[in-house]
């Protein structure tokens, strides 16, 4: 059978250091979901290729093409080539949707070594033709709350959701959070949290309001009215909300497992919130169920 794939320049993040989701893994380099290909046949992968611009995923190499000059680079792994290496290892890889992938040339490359079942390309560190991930800049910011002191809600700390991850304050700095600054968006959404609920029912003791970036001031403070902020129960009638984990869309009965094992936390998003959040390729007139990992 003829290998279609090519990958020519592979990703440097190892599987170990990627959090397990639903049909894959999360790398947290790139914010990218990497799919488990290595169960799916070749028509199921040209298919996944097609349905984006940019996917990542993970391959038995053995179902690769290595092009024949790839042989004169040096690997620390028993001195062997990728080709000679047995089909049950797996490789880490990255590739868009033409089979390229991150601006890594393979004779950059030093070594493979074995980690726990896989193998992984190590990069020279003094090497100037790398490209480095750029150095990530974060927000430190500072929540000034207003407002009528008869009504103020009482909380403990203070979220904004992303729709890969949450970043959340602590309870004894619960006015101030650190957030990548490529996560703030035009407009995002804070969550002003209590006490937890015992029952685990989503949105007890939860206030929600949209913070628009120009609120962000150069200082990085941000001055909320929480007179504003509102409570968003959700209908106990209603059954067919769509879930989701950590950005990864998964079943009910998953979503209630990993509620049973006390593994997530789970907000409830009427349909704007859920639209802003995730956007709107999925129709949500009854809400979301948001949930991440504790």
């Amino acid at each position: 059978m003829k290998k279609e794939f090519q990958i020519k320049k592979p990703c440097p993040v190892a599987r170990e250091d990627m959090r397990e989701v639903s049909g894959g893994s999360f790398c947290s380099l790139c914010s990218k979901k990497v799919y488990d290909l290595t169960d799916q046949t070749d028509e199921e992968i040209k298919t996944l290729l097609q349905s984006g611009s940019s996917i990542c995923g993970r391959i038995q190499p053995h179902r690769l093409l290595i092009p024949e000059e790839t042989t004169a680079i040096k690997y620390n792994f028993f001195h062997f080539p990728f080709r000679k290496i047995a089909g049950g290892i797996f490789l880490s890889l990255l590739f868009t949707s033409n089979l390229n992938a991150q601006k890594q040339k393979l004779d950059t490359l030093l070594e493979a070594r074995e980690i726990q079942g896989m193998v992984m390309i190590a990069h020279r560190p003094d090497n100037d033709d790398y490209d480095y991930p750029e150095p990530v800049a974060n927000k430190n910011l500072e929540i000034k709350p207003s407002g009528d002191p008869k009504n103020l809600i009482q909380y403990q700390s203070i979220t904004i959701l992303t729709p890969l991850k949450r970043f959340r304050s602590s309870h004894a700095s619960k006015n101030y959070i650190t957030i990548p600054a490529d996560h703030v968006k035009r407009s995002n959404i804070f969550v002003f949290e209590g006490t937890d609920s015992k029952n685990g029912t989503p949105n007890d003791n939860k206030y929600f309001l949209f913070v628009n970036k120009r609120q962000i001031k150069d200082d990085e403070t941000v001055n909320i009215n929480l007179d504003l902020v509102k409570s968003y129960p959700p209908n106990s009638k209603n059954k067919d909300f769509i879930y989701f984990l950590d950005g990864v869309e998964i079943t009910k009965k998953e979503f209630e497992q990993y509620q049973k094992e006390n593994k997530i936390d789970s907000y409830f998003l009427p349909e704007i919130y859920a639209e802003e959040l995730l956007g709107d390729d999925y129709y949500f007139e009854n809400g979301a169920i948001v949930s991440y990992r504790k």
